[in-house]
């Protein structure tokens, strides 16, 4: 009896880490969508916010080496980050 004892308790663990596993994988997949999500978010507004500033001040937009929108200023040779003074 004992020995049926012990097995149905190492069932019943095994069942349970099943589903830990489980309920991990899942949390984790969220945690990638959410984070997904949150970084779309920003790169919008980033686009907003660039946007608006070069209709307000009227400059030109350039993108960088990430892909994002910047506003830049043109000299005759060179395109220079809006941020670096002259």
């Amino acid at each position: 009896m004992e020995r049926f004892a012990l097995t149905t308790c190492i069932r019943r663990v095994w069942i349970m880490s099943g589903w830990l596993r489980q309920e991990a994988a899942i949390a984790a997949g969220m945690l990638v969508v959410q984070r997904h999500q949150v970084e779309l978010r920003n790169e919008e507004e980033e686009g907003l916010k660039v946007g608006q500033q070069t209709a307000s001040s009227g400059g030109d937009v350039g993108v960088d080496s990430q892909g994002r929108l910047r506003r830049v200023r043109l000299l005759d040779d060179y395109i220079v980050p809006f941020e670096c003074g002259l």
